[in-house]
């Protein structure tokens, strides 16, 4: 059975404990927010994945924690204590497909082909890397696994790809995730389709802790930050300080949010507000931060930025913030903040090329931000004359994952 841990799987951690107005208030001066601990809520509180627990999350923010992409902590330095628990958070997560895939074939389930990014979101390199395949594995084991292996996203893409190729092809596989970009350029041919080992095949593998998610946080400090107060001023004319809003978007990063929804942060932004000339802006930001409203936020900007892809205009209702608060999206506005993000992207490709000493006969374009229309035209502007073909986004990588899995365990 192929497992695709991915950005489009999160889930939300929802108290089930009943808490007391004098221990509602120890918890309120610790956490700030109604919350009792993680380690609390995955030891006693009940676990939403998907959609359904995003739905319950925009519902009711306070009553619990909400984790996206949980992959993208998999690697990253922090305490052993927190890697634990997402370990936990793993282990729980898989538990949950396995046993939706044994209620879907009725039988039992004890052998998986994992889908992993080439390099995991982790500022500690080959360390990071490691760290998380060492956490997925003790996981899928202590989720009722008796036998795993790891695929990299873009080679599982590249073996569906292949079931279409009808003459030997060099490919270049982007897969441009939510919290990674990898790529793998290989040789695909029906001949080797069949054989288990490929490794002669894989010409080059490049992974940058890079995906739609720093995209979207660019978007949204472009257009959506000057209209919470970003770039205003006091009543004496002095900048409100950028560190105000340090954090506003990072649905990526704990440490980051955590601070964001700080009570030293809510004084900071209270305290502008009193400075402002014109605080109307800054009362926004207040409501998004005392309100806990980042995920929301980014989420209605992600679907604003999905209307665009066909279309040339979106509106991005945030109607939560302040009544009938709407700004109208254009797709320039989109492309005018890709810029980073594309460089990033046109570097490891290159970096690609170089290493195999040739260029591909075609890019397999998979993954969400594959799906753009601005990122599938940048790649035909800089690659004019090699033929671009645009993966089913969400299902390549698990085709391909399915058929590793046929490859090993039949």
């Amino acid at each position: 059975i192929p497992v695709d841990i991915d950005s489009q799987h999160p889930f939300k951690i929802r108290s089930a404990l009943f808490i007391s107005s004098d221990a509602e208030e120890t918890v309120n001066q610790k956490n700030h927010a109604n919350e009792t601990s993680l380690n609390q809520l995955l030891s006693s509180g009940d676990i939403l994945f998907g959609e359904k627990g995003f739905r319950e999350f925009l519902e009711n923010p306070s009553e619990g924690r909400y984790v996206n992409s949980p992959k993208n902590f998999l690697g990253a330095k922090i305490p052993k204590q927190q890697l634990d628990r997402f370990e936990t958070i793993v282990v729980k997560f898989l538990s949950y497909l396995r046993l939706c895939a044994e209620h879907h074939l009725q039988r039992s389930i004890t052998r998986a082909v994992i889908a992993r990014p080439v390099h995991y979101h982790s500022t500690m390199g080959e360390k990071g890397n490691q760290q998380a395949v060492e956490l997925m594995q003790r996981a899928a084991l202590q989720a009722g696994f008796t036998e795993v292996h790891f695929i990299h996203e873009p080679l599982a893409a590249a073996y569906h790809f292949e079931t279409q190729v009808k003459e030997p092809t060099a490919a270049m596989v982007v897969d441009l995730g939510g919290g990674t970009s990898d790529i793998s350029f290989c040789n695909l041919s029906i001949e080797n389709a069949e054989k288990k080992d490929r490794d002669h095949d894989i010409l080059s593998t490049q992974g940058i802790r890079q995906g739609g998610i720093v995209y979207d946080k660019d978007l949204a400090n472009g257009v959506i930050s000057p209209l919470l107060g970003k770039g205003s001023l006091t009543a004496v004319g002095k900048a409100v300080p950028n560190m105000l809003f340090s954090g506003t978007y990072s649905i990526d990063n704990l440490p980051e949010m955590g601070d964001f929804y700080s009570p030293k942060r809510a004084k900071e932004i209270q305290h502008y507000i009193l400075e402002s000339a014109q605080p109307a802006c800054l009362l926004r930001l207040n409501r998004v931060q005392s309100k806990r409203l980042t995920h929301q936020l980014m989420h209605s900007l992600e679907m604003a930025k999905i209307e665009l892809s066909d279309n040339n205009t979106a509106n991005l209702a945030l109607d939560y913030i302040e009544k009938a608060f709407s700004i109208q999206l254009q797709r320039d506005d989109v492309a005018s903040t890709m810029g980073r993000w594309l460089d990033k992207l046109f570097l490891m490709i290159e970096q690609s090329i170089n290493e195999v000493g040739y260029e591909p006969d075609i890019i397999y374009l998979t993954g969400g931000m594959g799906l753009s229309p601005l990122v599938q035209e940048a790649i035909r502007k800089r690659y004019p004359h090699i033929t671009l073909t645009v993966a089913d986004a969400f299902s390549s990588v698990v085709f391909g994952a399915l058929i590793k899995a046929k490859q090993i365990f039949s």
